[in-house]
């Protein structure tokens, strides 16, 4: 009879965390050069995502009376999902983790959603039905599958040259990323994008760019020669010595 598991002897080896690759500025200024010339679901689908974090889910599953105008903008309240299930198709429920919230959108983001609506209730009122409560239909007013606004991306990116690891998700992480780098608290991030702590928010989303790393060193730069002369007597007295013959 063994009296102690071997196993637990054993050394595992610590998991190694992959960290997410950011979108530069550069490749989003692309990336938005590249929406212009989409259709206009697809457009307003991949902004909304990039400058509200909403997951596929969320913002497939948005309606019109998810929002509210506000003095200088509208605000949106992210309160469902729309996931595919095997066996069951497209269900609509709560969001990941059960709750609501809240995200403010911008006086440009509401100019938009306004032109985007007036466009949608043409397409309703030429084919003489309703409006449908729902921001993402097709010409015909069905719901889009979320799948599609997958698929669409991933073409786009090809298109544009960018990163075969980027995906839908990665306009999320890019949302959560600006705002960190932007100073805003990592509580009030969790919020917006639907985390109920931090924890994850620092494993997944804390991780500098390029920019960000550059800009870490001119700043020690900086702060070792404020009369930009320190570093350059340093590098001299550590410079060897000539002797001459």
């Amino acid at each position: 009879i063994i009296e102690k598991n071997p196993a637990r002897m054993l050394d595992l080896p610590t998991p190694q965390r992959t960290v997410q690759r950011i979108p530069t500025r550069s490749e989003v200024e692309k990336l938005l050069d590249a929406l212009a010339k989409e259709p206009r679901h697809y457009r307003l689908f991949y902004l909304l995502s990039m400058y509200t974090g909403c997951r596929r889910g969320e913002l497939s599953a948005l309606q019109w009376s998810d929002f509210t105008g506000t003095q200088n903008g509208l605000l949106l309240t992210v309160s469902r999902s729309r996931s595919s299930v095997p066996g069951k198709g497209i269900v609509e429920g709560s969001t990941k983790n059960g709750k609501s919230r809240e995200v403010y959108l911008s006086s440009d983001l509401r100019g938009i959603l306004l032109t985007y609506k007036r466009r949608k209730q043409m397409e309703a009122d030429k084919q003489r039905r309703k409006l449908s409560p729902y921001l993402f239909t097709d010409e015909h007013g069905q719901l889009i599958h979320p799948d599609t606004f997958t698929k669409r991306l991933r073409k786009i990116y090809a298109a544009i040259g960018f990163p075969r690891e980027y995906h839908l998700h990665t306009l999320r992480h890019y949302f959560v990323t600006s705002l960190l780098h932007c100073g805003v608290d990592k509580q009030t991030v969790a919020d917006l994008v639907g985390h109920a702590d931090t924890g994850f928010l620092e494993r997944t989303y804390c991780h500098p760019q390029q920019a960000q790393k550059e800009q870490a060193a001119d700043s020690m730069l900086t702060m070792l020669r404020p009369d930009g002369e320190q570093i350059f007597n340093l590098a001299a007295a550590c410079s060897p010595k000539r002797h001459s013959a």
